[in-house]
């Protein structure tokens, strides 16, 4: 059983946080240079991950420290994308945004996150995964001046990030997480996420993992296990705790991992890891141990690095209650 963080770690508040704001606004300013604003986030990354090691996690992210929000750091980089007006209330989380504007076709320019996977991964003690915004999400956000048809968008997104999926692969990423949560607002369109989704994973053979965050999976289960090239299926333990129920009246499909998010980023309460692992317990149809992974639902980004460092003890501690360790 493997335990994971979903998200982004605490860093805002850290020493090194505090320097990446300091020099974010220098470099608008024209006062300070890329490089030690590089060189903050590097400090804060290894602190991240250095966090998430000594929680007892077996699966880490990079914080996400370079995340000014979930799609703005894709935006930037890929062909056709502006970053448009702040917007709040993203999919699932509620999180500020800068909305996307579509001005052009969408295409894929060169490596947007392999560079800070290798970073990451460079002197890791834990497997380290890489996250990032899935298509039909970014596409749902964005304005678009270009394609006059959102299907057409959201493909061209597709095709974008498939080829920046690639590129993790051939950098020796073992794990990717799509993050969609727009699709728990527009579960209709599930057919076009469907196309969406092979087009995403063509030629990856690493372990793709879609996580929906925000809700339960009510009308898209077991349906969604089925999506082509599917490795993990990552969902929301907490406020769709009551649906993982109905998973024992469909077999969970051989091979599939299963992602619960039962950590909560939303509150600072910290979960006892005894009572995470009843629940684990009490759910019915859930693939053997090997293929579960306990994570959180979302980011741990807003609350303090001693609470969301708690969460993850409990979280990795209900991993070994389970495994009987």
């Amino acid at each position: 059983m493997i335990a994971t963080l979903n998200g982004s770690f605490p860093w805002r508040e850290t020493e090194a946080g505090r320097e990446i704001a300091d020099l974010r606004r220098r470099l608008l300013a024209g006062e300070a240079c890329g490089d030690a604003l590089r060189l903050a986030q590097d400090r804060a990354t290894r602190e991240a991950i250095e966090a998430q090691a000594r929680a007892g996690l077996d699966l880490v992210t990079d914080g996400l420290v370079r995340w000014e929000d979930p799609v703005a750091g894709l935006v930037a980089r890929l062909a056709g994308l502006e970053r448009g007006e702040d917007r709040v209330g993203f999919p699932g989380s509620g999180a500020p945004y800068a909305a996307p504007i579509a001005s052009g076709e969408v295409a894929w320019r060169e490596p947007i996150l392999s560079e800070d996977f290798l970073f990451a991964r460079q002197g890791s003690p834990r497997p380290v995964k890489v996250v990032l915004t899935g298509p039909f999400t970014i596409a749902r956000l964005a304005e678009d001046r270009a394609y006059g048809d959102p299907a057409a968008l959201a493909m061209g997104l597709a095709s974008a990030l498939n080829q920046e999926l690639r590129s993790l692969q051939a950098a020796g990423c073992g794990f990717i997480q799509v993050n969609e949560p727009a699709l728990l607002e527009a579960r209709d369109e599930f057919p076009v996420f469907t196309r969406l989704w092979e087009v995403l994973g063509r030629g990856v053979t690493v372990t793709l993992c879609l996580h929906l965050a925000g809700a339960g999976l009510d009308g898209l289960y077991p349906a969604v296990t089925r999506l082509k090239r599917l490795g993990c299926l990552s969902v929301d333990g907490v406020s769709g705790l009551a649906g993982l129920g109905r998973m024992g009246a469909a077999q969970f499909p051989e091979g599939l991992q299963l992602g619960l998010g039962l950590v909560d980023g939303r509150s600072a309460t910290v979960e006892e890891g005894r009572s995470l692992a009843e629940t684990v317990k009490s759910l019915p149809g859930l693939p053997p141990p090997d293929r579960i992974l306990l994570g959180t639902v979302g980011d741990l980004g807003e609350l303090s690095p001693e609470v969301a460092s708690a969460k993850l003890q409990s979280l990795a501690g209900a991993a070994r209650l389970l495994e009987g360790r």
